[in-house]
């Protein structure tokens, strides 16, 4: 295939998955990346397509876009990220994050295989945030029991490290590609 062999989508409100996505592109060696909005095509071998989680929920976009190109993706090999902060999520918690539930909600919206998934966690950073933002969020933790402060955990290295295992599953010849795996 002439140009690049990988596509990193994504979709992001203050910055994080952006930040996460090209780590990842980083670890892939050389891959294309762009926002969802900006997609002009999907001629990859792989598309890794991440979303931020909101209210608990993937970004709308991104679920958009997953079932616009069901089809194509079907032919391609295709990896999911997701991209949170918990409410309840510790140092200590954040050494065991699966993500498991966010990550199931991508996997609905696609077809064929997907060769690898992780959910990532992100960041609260309250400057960056809007006024009604912190006021729905602050609303949110405190009916969950929790009180929200700004935290940072997201890991350059875990999001270059997952780049490089795309990329040796990307260029691994397909009889030794392993079954679908689902990681969430």
């Amino acid at each position: 295939m002439a140009g690049k062999r990988a596509l990193v989508v994504y979709d992001t409100k203050y910055g994080a998955t952006e930040q996460i996505a090209n780590w990842i592109a980083e670890g892939i060696n050389d891959a294309d990346i762009r926002h969802v909005d900006d997609v002009e095509g999907l001629d990859y071998d792989l598309v890794v397509v991440g979303t931020p989680i909101y209210n608990d929920m993937p970004s709308p976009r991104i679920v958009d876009f997953l079932d616009k190109y069901r089809d194509v993706l079907l032919n391609r090999k295709l990896a999911l990220f997701t991209v949170s902060v918990p409410y309840d999520m510790t140092p200590e918690r954040a050494k065991r994050y699966a993500g498991q539930k966010e990550l199931k909600r991508l996997f609905d919206h696609t077809k064929g295989t997907v060769i690898a998934s992780r959910a990532f966690l992100g960041k609260v950073d309250l400057k960056e945030m809007t006024e009604l933002d912190r006021i729905s969020l602050r609303i949110r933790y405190f009916l969950k029991g929790f009180r929200m402060k700004e935290v940072n955990f997201t890991n350059r290295d875990d999001a270059v490290d997952w780049g490089k295992k795309l990329y040796e599953l990307l260029t691994k010849p397909p009889e030794t590609m392993p079954p679908q795996q689902k990681e969430y």
